[in-house]
């Protein structure tokens, strides 16, 4: 008798997922992320193909290549883990940008256009270099997601925290940040 309440159990599980009972697909959408945010992160497209697959289905139902540009399946839950991921990330470099000095800041921006940082020559340049460009490529996905669109920019500027002057302004991925000792000079005047 047990026996028989077993498969009869096994089979009504059965008839159950086949049926779909309970279970209702969540509707997905499709993110476009173009050739110019791999190019700025220094990643392959295949990379990052890889790097959605890495962090599974919480937070990406499937990525591929298609031509020039990497094409991820989103959930909305999904999508925001995934901002909310950017997020935390985020939040950790200013959290390390700003343990180094307390005088360098960061501001937000919640439209993830535009990035606003303060530092000075100082800084060490593993640190320069992770912040903004960590920061700046997590705004371009971010913007992407929220935006539900293909093509993303930031604008990144950098003041010197002494003084707020401007030290340098780029429009990323367009253009390359660049400034050396006379903008550092130039924003002590």
């Amino acid at each position: 008798m047990r026996k028989g309440n077993i498969l009869l159990a096994a089979l009504m599980l059965v008839l159950l997922l086949v049926s779909g009972c309970g279970h209702k697909e969540a509707k997905t959408e499709t993110y476009s992320i173009p050739w110019t945010y791999w190019s700025y992160t220094g990643t392959t497209k295949e990379a990052g193909v890889d790097s959605f697959n890495e962090l599974g289905q919480d937070y990406c139902t499937s990525a591929k290549v298609v031509d020039d540009h990497v094409e991820i399946e989103l959930t909305e839950q999904q999508r925001e883990k995934l901002i909310e991921r950017n997020n935390t990330y985020i939040a950790e470099l200013v959290d390390e940008f700003k343990a180094y000095n307390s005088e360098y800041r960061y501001e937000p921006d919640e439209t993830y256009q535009k990035v606003a940082l303060y530092f000075d020559e100082n800084i060490p340049t593993i640190l320069h270099v992770s912040t903004f460009y960590n920061i700046t490529a997590c705004y371009g996905m971010n913007y992407m997601l929220t935006n539900h669109v293909a093509e993303w920019n930031v604008e990144l500027s950098i003041y010197n925290c002494h003084t707020d002057k401007l030290v340098a302004f780029a429009n990323v991925p367009y253009d390359s940040v660049s400034y050396g000792p006379e903008e550092w000079a130039a924003s002590y005047q």
